[in-house]
C-alpha cells in the first residue's frame, strides 16, 4: 500500500520540488506551478480551487507562463481537484483528447532487472544532445519546440536532476530523466527509439532510475503514466492511485 506522502507526491510532484538553477516554482493554497529551463510547458498540479477563484489563477499561470518562458501549461486534475473540470473547460482550457486521461502511479517494490543492456546516467553534454533529439523524436509534440545546439548547451548547463539512458548494439535506445525528492524520484520523459521498442531498454532506464532512488535512501518511484507506457509499467509492479485528465492553457499574446 502507498503511503499517503507517496500518493500526494504522484498527483504533484511541486510540493516537494526544492529550489534549483534553472527551475522556476510558485506554490500557493489552491495549485503549486513548476518549469524547467528550456522547456515548453508549465505544470499546473495540486489544484484546490472555487469557481470564484479560477479566472485569477489563470492569469496567474499564465503570468507565470510569461515569468518562465514556457508557452503552454498543463492543468492535471485528479479526483481531488476542484472545482470541477466543466468549470475549466467554460473558463478557456482545452482539453487534448490524444493526450487527456494519465494514470498517476507509484512503485515501492524492487522491479525486474534487465540483463545485457548498458545503462547508466548522463555524464556529458554530448550524451544529453543525443538522448533530447531521441526524446523529441520519440513524442514527435507539435508545440515542442525543436532546440538548436546552442540550447541544448544551455539546458545541460542548467540541468538540476539526472537523465539516464540505455544503449543496444552500441547505439543509445531508451533514455528518461528522474527528479528526486524527500518522497521518492518522480519519472519524466521516459521514450523509447522506434527500432529499438520491445527490446528491454524503456525497462532497463526505468530499473535505472529505482536503483538511484534507493542509493539516496528514498524507495519509491512516482510517475504519470500515458496510455503507452502504462502497461510497461504496471509489468513492472506500478499501482495506479489517482486518475489524471490533463487540460491545456496557452500562454497569452499580449
Amino acid at each position: 500500500m502507498a503511503s499517503q506522502e507517496l500518493v500526494d507526491f504522484a498527483e504533484a510532484m511541486g510540493p516537494f520540488l526544492e529550489p534549483a538553477p534553472g527551475r522556476l516554482l510558485r506554490l500557493t493554497d489552491g495549485y503549486a506551478l513548476s518549469a524547467d529551463f528550456g522547456n515548453t510547458w508549465t505544470q499546473v498540479e495540486r489544484i484546490r480551487l472555487s469557481e470564484e477563484e479560477l479566472p485569477e489563477a489563470i492569469a496567474d499561470v499564465d503570468a507565470f507562463m510569461r515569468e518562465s518562458g514556457t508557452g503552454r501549461a498543463s492543468w492535471w486534475l485528479t479526483e481531488r481537484s476542484t472545482p470541477r473540470e466543466e468549470a475549466f473547460l467554460a473558463a478557456g482550457l482545452q482539453r487534448v483528447e490524444g493526450d487527456y486521461l494519465h494514470a498517476a502511479m507509484v512503485l515501492t517494490a524492487e522491479p525486474p532487472g534487465v540483463g545485457g543492456i548498458e545503462v547508466r546516467q548522463l555524464t556529458t553534454p554530448e550524451e544529453y544532445a543525443e538522448s533530447r533529439r531521441l526524446s523529441l523524436e520519440a513524442f514527435a509534440n507539435p508545440h515542442q519546440r525543436n532546440p538548436s545546439d546552442e540550447d541544448l548547451a544551455a539546458e545541460w548547463e542548467h540541468k538540476a536532476d539526472p537523465t539516464f539512458a540505455a544503449w543496444l548494439d552500441g547505439r543509445m535506445a531508451a533514455t528518461g530523466r528522474a527528479i528526486y525528492t524527500r518522497a521518492g524520484g518522480y519519472l519524466m520523459g521516459g521514450s523509447t527509439a522506434e527500432w529499438a521498442r520491445g527490446r528491454g531498454a524503456y525497462r532497463a532506464v526505468v530499473r535505472a532510475r529505482w536503483d538511484e532512488a534507493v542509493r539516496r535512501g528514498t524507495p519509491a518511484l512516482a510517475v504519470g503514466a500515458g496510455p503507452m507506457s502504462r502497461p510497461i509499467l504496471e509489468r513492472l509492479g506500478f499501482e495506479q492511485v489517482l486518475q489524471f485528465r490533463r487540460l491545456e492553457s496557452v500562454r497569452s499574446q499580449e
